[in-house]
């Protein structure tokens, strides 16, 4: 009988073949390094992750230089091997396909470890039949590290210290827990209710407490969204800078006069720029698929060490031509979300559209546009309600707030649904030309 070690040639080949011809796909598979049997194929296989993490592709010229320069080029077989990997029978839609016979093939090469390792133990006579068959059915838990791991938290917590995500606002942390890493979150609003504006309020207050954090801003762009912030830090109307001044009134609205923006107000606004640039706010503005958002996420995962990921315009993702309708697509994102959350242990906040909403309505969870399992996949859905609250707010004894225009400028920044907590909601006086949202100050309650 052989006492060879299963694994496949050809898969952990064709796998690393597949990435050589098409980058794109490393993304798409979940392959550990130590999965593979053979030395070099391990070594080949981080340095390619490593690589394209680093430079979004891969050329075959380029890697080798980097090979060389890691002193691993002759230990992975030199050109020639690169060369032979790209063989023409390697198929990159077959990714998958090798993936699983890899996985397959470590998983029993564990399994003879573990029968060894029991074997010698029985020898000693030691009994981990227990421990053995729990391997076999799954790796086990520390209960150990486990227990202790939520102890510190509680500990942390007690302190006042952050054990997850905060919003701005700790009030609702208080009730709701905040944001947990490794899960999904939805936020959403109304059109023109002022969601990206709170969300660069959001990344000012993480930048502040030092929380790397990756904003996808596929909607608003970076342009847009670092303005903001810098409204919001400095209570200048960044909006005002873009068009060069404001028209003032003279003699109650009987003219108009031109008044150009000040040199004050500008300098106010290259400060905050600066400022707000040196937090470990870190962007990406371009399209992207959601399979190519993981790798996205990887890469700052890696680089940066980020712990929340914002995806402001989750239908503004890149979706395959003529692939499958919303229905598909939306579950497509969302499967991606949680993945990426799960492997990454990061919290991923989702910025979801609505669908239309009669000016009277407050939102709910039926509300929000697409699958039913955007909301199902979620662990917490946060509203910025801005209509339909009067009611509640003078009933709550807040006073309401407008504009100018008569628009209703006080907010309700609401968790519609918590999985690992209370639901909650704080009640905000809000300033959208200079980005600021202030909680309001409870005489009474504006809970649930």
């Amino acid at each position: 009988m052989s006492k060879q070690m299963p694994y496949s040639e050809e898969a952990e080949k064709g796998m690393l073949g597949t990435i050589l011809l098409d980058h794109q796909k490393m993304f798409s598979v979940d392959v550990k390094e130590e999965e593979f049997y053979k030395k070099p194929h391990q070594v080949l296989w981080e340095s390619m992750k490593t690589f394209i993490y680093d430079n979004n592709h891969i050329d075959p010229i380029a890697f080798s230089e980097r090979l060389k320069q890691d002193g691993v080029f002759d230990q992975i077989g030199g050109f020639d091997y690169l060369l032979e990997l790209q063989d023409h029978t390697i198929v990159p839609a077959h990714s998958q396909y090798y993936a699983n016979i890899i996985h397959d093939k470590y998983k029993l090469r564990k399994h003879i470890e573990w029968m060894n390792n029991s074997l010698i133990d029985a020898y000693k006579g030691e009994d981990t039949s227990d421990d053995l068959i729990a391997r076999l059915m799954g790796d086990p838990i520390d209960e150990n590290n486990d227990y202790e791991a939520i102890v510190k938290d509680w500990k942390l917590a007690q302190a006042g210290e952050r054990v997850t995500i905060p919003t701005p606002f700790t009030t609702i942390d208080r009730q709701s827990g905040g944001l947990r890493q490794g899960m999904v979150h939805i936020l959403t609003g109304k059109s023109k209710s002022g969601k990206s504006m709170l969300l660069s309020h959001w990344y000012n207050f993480l930048g502040q407490q030092g929380i790397p954090t990756l904003a996808v801003p596929l909607e608003d762009k970076y342009e847009t969204t670092i303005k903001r912030m810098a409204s919001n830090l400095s209570r200048i109307e960044t909006g005002v800078l873009d068009r060069g001044g404001h028209y003032v009134s003279v003699n109650n609205g009987e003219r108009w006069l031109w008044n150009p923006s000040s040199e004050e107000d500008i300098e106010k606004g290259r400060q905050a720029l600066e400022t707000v640039s040196k937090y470990p706010i870190h962007f990406w503005d371009k399209k992207v698929s959601p399979k190519g958002l993981k790798g996205i996420a990887i890469k700052f995962k890696r680089k940066y060490d980020i712990k929340v990921m914002f995806v402001d315009g989750c239908k503004d993702l890149l979706r395959p031509s003529g692939k499958y309708g919303d229905v598909g697509f939306d579950e497509e994102v969302s499967q991606q979300l949680v993945e990426i959350a799960h492997s990454l242990n990061i919290a991923v906040v989702a910025v979801h559209h609505l669908t239309k909403l009669q000016d009277h309505e407050k939102i709910t969870v039926d509300k929000i546009r697409g699958s039913s399992n955007i909301v199902s996949d979620a662990r917490s859905v946060y509203a910025l309600q801005s209509s339909g609250i009067e009611g509640a707010l003078i009933e709550a004894g807040y006073d309401t707030q407008y504009d100018e225009s008569g628009r209703l400028t006080t907010r309700i920044f609401e968790c519609l649904v918590n999985n690992h907590g209370s639901s909650s909601s704080v009640c905000l006086q809000t300033d959208l030309s200079r980005c600021q949202f202030r909680e309001q100050k409870k005489k009474d309650s504006c809970e649930n």
